[in-house]
């Protein structure tokens, strides 16, 4: 099972930052969203917990942090909108637009 990480929409040359139970799975700088698709980056974790604790964070800037339930809901949306980041589980991976 894994758990893939989606940045969308309000990146723009960021460091971004993924931890997952508080090991860093993920990590770039220069991150920008692609105002065509609403597409940054996305970073695919393997996992077999039931529950891991998801932590996103844009250096110099904002961070946000959620329980999520690989099982049911194996897809997470991050937007970076009006100064926060904001995290969206999904049980279905929305298509680009």
């Amino acid at each position: 099972m894994s758990l893939r990480v989606r940045l969308g929409e309000g990146f723009q040359g960021d460091t971004v930052t993924v931890l997952v139970d508080g090991k860093q799975v993920y990590g770039k700088s220069g991150v920008s969203t692609d105002l065509t698709i609403s597409y940054a980056d996305a970073v695919d974790i393997p996992t077999n917990a039931q529950s891991v604790q998801l932590e996103v964070s844009v250096q110099g800037g904002p961070r946000a942090v959620s329980s999520i339930q690989p099982a049911q809901t194996p897809f997470v949306q991050v937007h970076l909108r009006n100064g926060a980041l904001q995290l969206r589980a999904l049980s279905e991976e929305l298509p680009m637009l």
